[in-house]
């Protein structure tokens, strides 16, 4: 029987938090440090999707369940972007604008590199995910999970040569051609498809001190490496180890930080990723309309104003989706 994850549930939470604070930042300095600490989040939930999507060779992924996983993140990217649509309408439209234009360049942009137009560009996580999983189904179920694993090790290389290796060669490399679906999304999916395929000999090998250790060496780092290079990637260097070893803690230590930070991680997670960015530009909006924009401690404060009403917001549709879910009814 299987032993269900507390701490990873935790370690989500914390993600989904950082995520919030990662796109509406806090003013000056503390807003770069945290932006620098957090961009470990986006990494973790590519590995958690990838961890269970894990079989063993004795239990090989069927296609009714690559259908199924596959249809499931789309319905939630298609009911995502149905959402913010309406809200990007609403909002154009109590802004005095009406018309809607898309290019050529956007639309292949959308389509390559997920960077969605009309939509919040933070979703550009949904799409790569579905690009994600078809992409790792078509090894999988062709039986040929090793070529998964060595594309993805040629992926980490290649963002870190198209990210910090050209920034500090001079040459200018636009983020979407190192922080899309390929690069980045199959890259740490498949890490965490390799974390649970040898979980056993992992957890063995690793002690919580060591990890914790390395949590918190490379989260200081990660501080250090944006004060050199002063520039964000997406992905520090010194994330690849935080994210790794905050993912292998919580692998080995399943019935740890058990509480309501868990139940976030658990509950909420996705919810706070497709809600935030739509409290974020509606309190945007409200400062402005009571010309407190430029009012410092309004900004230090405004981080934390859309994390509570994402949170609640989170919680409420959490709740209802649990009433309305087929499951409740039966």
């Amino acid at each position: 029987m299987k032993q269900y994850n507390y701490c990873l549930d935790f370690i989500k939470g914390i993600a989904c938090i950082f995520v919030v604070f990662m796109h509406c930042e806090f003013p000056g300095l503390l807003g770069t440090a945290v932006q620098a600490i957090s961009r470990f989040s986006v990494p973790l939930f590519f590995m958690v999707s990838g961890y269970f999507c894990f079989r063993s060779t004795e239990s090989k992924t069927s296609r009714s369940e690559a259908n199924r996983k596959i249809k499931h993140i789309g319905k939630i990217t298609l009911f995502s972007c149905i959402f913010f649509f309406c809200f990007f309408l609403l909002r154009k439209f109590l802004h005095g604008g009406t018309h809607l234009s898309i290019s050529f360049r956007e639309s292949l942009n959308w389509l390559l590199f997920n960077q969605p137009v009309w939509v919040a560009g933070q979703y550009w996580f949904l799409f790569a995910l579905l690009y994600t999983y078809i992409f790792y189904f078509l090894f999988e179920l062709n039986g040929k999970r090793i070529w998964a694993y060595r594309l993805a090790a040629a992926m980490f290389g290649a963002y870190l040569l198209l990210a910090q290796g050209a920034y500090i060669a001079g040459i200018y490399i636009p983020n979407c051609m190192y922080r899309n679906w390929l690069v980045e999304g199959f890259a740490f999916f498949m890490l965490g498809h390799w974390i649970h395929e040898h979980q056993s000999q992992i957890k063995e090998k690793c002690n919580n001190k060591a990890l914790i250790t390395i949590i918190i060496v490379s989260t200081l780092l990660n501080l250090l490496e944006r004060w050199i290079i002063g520039r964000d990637f997406g992905v520090n260097i010194c994330s690849f180890p935080q994210v790794t070893a905050m993912f292998i803690y919580a692998i080995k230590n399943p019935t740890r930080h058990q509480g309501n930070l868990q139940l976030l991680g658990k509950n909420c997670a996705m919810f706070v990723y497709i809600l935030h960015p739509a409290v974020w530009l509606a309190m945007a909006d409200c400062y402005k309309a009571i010309h407190i924009d430029e009012n410092l401690p309004a900004l230090y404060l405004m981080p934390v104003i859309v994390l509570g009403i994402t949170i609640l917001l989170s919680v409420a549709c959490n709740r209802l989706q649990q009433h309305f879910s087929p499951s409740k009814k039966k």
